[in-house]
């Protein structure tokens, strides 16, 4: 009599032990699918974010750090590891930053890598030289368009 006892009470514990793992199986799951969900929000909040990009970037020279709103900067030239800002008023900022840089900072506005030197904002275009494959920019800033970039240029002036 005691070993059927025994023999139940075994066979109840195996039960209950089946049932807690099948519930932990479960909330590991759960769990997972959270998690997939969780980084799926993320990945849309990212996307969102740089979409909404401020309209405001800082500038850090040797001595002071400027605050230039976006829409201000006509160009940026690159020089070597060092990158000239020249905005609406005729102020030019010079960064320690490459232009790539600023190339991916930029992204989001109404900025286009014309050459391998310069980004310029297609809001402050005056006049497109076609025969010449040249822009001039507010401030009488006259740039060069290169080759492989022309086509693309022209796609996104639409």
């Amino acid at each position: 009599m005691i070993k059927v006892k025994e023999h139940t009470a075994a066979w109840l514990l195996k039960k209950k032990l089946k049932e807690v793992e099948n519930k932990l199986l479960q909330t590991q799951k759960e769990l997972q699918r959270e998690s997939e969900y969780n980084n799926h929000l993320e990945s849309i909040i990212q996307e969102g974010s740089s979409v909404k990009k401020s309209n405001i970037i800082t500038i850090k020279s040797a001595t002071k750090i400027e605050f230039i709103k976006v829409d201000d900067i006509v160009c940026c030239d690159a020089d070597e590891g060092y990158t000239h800002i020249q905005l609406i008023n005729g102020k030019t900022i010079t960064a320690a930053r490459t232009l790539s840089t600023f190339d991916k900072a930029l992204e989001g506005h109404s900025f286009f890598r014309i050459s391998k030197s310069h980004i310029i904002n297609t809001n402050h275009i005056v006049t497109f030289h076609k025969d010449k494959n040249q822009i001039l920019l507010l401030g009488n800033i006259l740039l060069d368009i290169a080759r492989r970039r022309r086509v693309e240029f022209l796609k996104n002036l639409k």
